[in-house]
């Protein structure tokens, strides 16, 4: 019974995960363009001002990644402390 409860939640984990690997792969991407390429270079963006913002693109994908990634695995948790809570009931 207890391998079936549940199944939206651990669904919107999964995707969470996966988002939050979505976003670390494009977030490492767009860092590459924008340090590496000249598409940006309309904006006034060199020197010193392109690698604090190719830092700030990367610190913030990291941080996004981290917080999705933490709202899956609290997800988790919360249904372990549920499955746990049951069991001990039962007992």
């Amino acid at each position: 019974m207890s391998q079936h409860r549940f199944p939206a939640l651990k669904t919107i984990s999964w995707i969470l995960r996966i988002l939050a690997w979505i976003v670390a792969v494009v977030c490492v991407v767009a860092f590459i363009l924008f340090m590496f390429t000249d598409q940006f270079q309309q904006a006034q963006f060199q020197g010193t001002a392109k690698i604090l913002m190719g830092i700030g693109i990367l610190l913030a994908g990291a941080l996004y990644m981290l917080l999705l990634y933490a709202a899956a695995e609290g997800i988790v948790v919360v249904i372990a402390i549920e499955e746990n809570t049951r069991k001990a009931a039962e007992k």
